[in-house]
């Protein structure tokens, strides 16, 4: 059960790297097993090493990743119509997450793209109208340079503004609106209303998107009030602390695998390779837990 209770972690207190990373096995079930231990009573992620999706053409290798965690979830459909996919391509298609006057590009997906990938999770926009309780990425190709892995746990994120910022947590715990044009499913509102932390009994869910946040007031023309514009303001603030994240590194075949209701996860710049068959593909799945 996740519990508000239950201590996170920050970069120095994260146990030693081989709690999290656990080696391939063609045996899927018992992976999940394993995996099903990692989330819910680890530090809510896990990387996967070793699975055989570098090896595979873009095609198998999507197919792979579906069936691989089958076990432990659903793969819930993204795209909007005419590019809906089980398994997202994470790679540069030549898309910026900033207009050329230097404005947040809102109606993109930042995941096409090579640039800094900020914090968030994907439970804050509801994508194309789901709520995934997973996020899992398999590295098919990494890039020549950068583009490692950001994350940040959301239980250690409510702690610390609990303890520094209670004023700026009960604000963040009232809904906000949150831009979600780019994943808006057909018909659909472009804004919803969400707040940033939500707890269920003992249940604490994060939906932490401070971008799209913003982007939202911009697009309703209606800016946040002044107590929830000081509450995001801090929330940024907290979120950039180096001591609060850890940096991870993909290797080729490697998955990495987040609770999305917990875990932030952002991504650093990277350069790719000149050869567009060595460049950096990412298969992303988006998942809804399978009871265990």
């Amino acid at each position: 059960m996740d519990d508000t209770s239950t201590a996170g972690w920050t970069r120095t207190t994260l146990p030693d790297p081989r709690t999290f990373r656990i080696p391939y096995t063609h045996d899927h079930g018992a992976l999940a097993v394993r995996l099903r231990r990692a989330l819910e009573h680890g530090p809510g992620f896990a990387v996967v090493t070793g699975t055989p999706v570098a090896a595979l053409a873009v095609r198998d290798a999507q197919a792979f990743a579906v069936a691989m965690l089958g076990p432990l979830g659903t793969a819930l459909v993204q795209g909007r119509a005419g590019d809906r996919e089980r398994a997202w391509l994470v790679r540069d298609e030549g898309v910026s997450a900033h207009t050329g006057e230097g404005r947040f590009h809102e109606n993109s997906y930042t995941s096409k793209s090579r640039g800094y990938l900020h914090l968030h999770n994907d439970q804050a926009v509801q994508p194309f109208g789901q709520d995934p309780d997973l996020l899992a990425l398999f590295a098919h190709r990494r890039a020549l340079r950068g583009g490692a892995s950001l994350l940040l746990d959301g239980r250690t994120l409510h702690q610390v503004l609990a303890a520094e910022h209670p004023q700026a947590l009960s604000e963040l715990s009232t809904p906000y609106p949150v831009d979600r044009r780019h994943v808006a499913p057909p018909g659909g509102p472009e804004v919803i209303q969400v707040p940033v932390f939500d707890t269920h009994g003992e249940r604490l869910v994060v939906r932490c998107n401070a971008k799209r946040i913003e982007t939202a007031a911009e697009l309703t023309a209606q800016p946040l009030p002044e107590g929830q514009r000081a509450a995001l303001d801090t929330l940024k603030r907290v979120l950039v602390r180096p001591s609060l994240r850890i940096r991870i590194l993909l290797d080729d075949g490697d998955c990495l695998l987040t609770d999305d209701r917990r875990i932030l996860h952002g991504r650093t710049a990277y350069e790719d390779h000149a050869d567009p068959d060595r460049r950096r593909c990412l298969i992303r799945l988006m998942l809804r837990r399978l009871p265990a």
